[in-house]
């Protein structure tokens, strides 16, 4: 009898989802109470900030026809990586150093570039386009690894490199007392970089390239 093993980075997916989820109707609910005439404060001046951030991030990569279909994707999909690259620092195993997670995020650019190839060249030159010649296969696949091997490779080689540092001072610390005081000492420096650094670049970047491939299909269009 084969066992179905629950990789424990997909139960702290889920839990961010839930999270944010929970996140997003409470601060709706306050947005949409909020008095336009008032200044804006607590959540709803941070909801506001954010959503303002993103969209006007999104306006410097993609046209405005992309306003209604795509901003919305990515200003989730920013969320969501931000917060499971940051998850680390609560004691999660982000789940972004999953490749399975990465992989299906990966996997929705995927289909929207070849959704917006489709549309725009129509059936029979999309299927010439991509099979001919042969090695054209590879430069359509290409983003689904590229993109997906990124994020996950970065942030794995980060969460083992935080491994390795607080192994190393917890052998340096017990040959003192018998408790790990130097990996308090010295592991936030390390977590500055790997967890809140990488993880928002990474995020960026994963938007970014994503964004921007779409866009690419649709470039003759402008």
């Amino acid at each position: 009898m084969k066992w179905v093993t629950i990789q424990v980075e997909l139960i702290y997916s889920l839990v961010i989802m839930v999270c944010l989820g929970v996140f997003f109707v409470y601060a709706g609910k306050k947005v949409a109470l909020a008095d336009p005439t008032v200044k804006p404060k607590g959540i709803v001046l941070v909801v506001e900030t954010g959503v303002k951030a993103i969209d006007d991030y999104m306006k410097s990569i993609m046209p405005k026809k992309f306003a209604k279909n795509y901003y919305p994707y990515f200003a989730m999909v920013f969320c969501y990586i931000l917060v499971s690259n940051l998850s680390s620092l609560i004691g999660f195993e982000s789940p972004t150093s999953n490749y399975s997670i990465t992989f299906a995020m990966t996997f929705i650019t995927f289909i929207l570039i070849q959704y917006n190839a489709l549309k725009k060249k129509g059936f029979f030159k999309y299927v010439w386009d991509t099979v001919w010649p042969p090695t054209n296969i590879l430069s359509v696949l290409s983003p689904l690894i590229s993109i997906s091997m990124r994020l996950f490779g970065n942030i794995l080689s980060g969460s083992i490199l935080m491994t390795l540092i607080y192994q190393f001072t917890a052998w340096i610390s017990f040959h003192v007392i018998n408790f790990n005081f130097l990996g308090p000492i010295i592991a936030p420096v390390f977590h500055c970089y790997f967890d809140i650094f990488a993880g928002c670049i990474q995020t960026l970047v994963f938007v970014t390239l994503s964004s921007i491939l779409i866009m690419m299909e649709n470039e003759d269009d402008e």
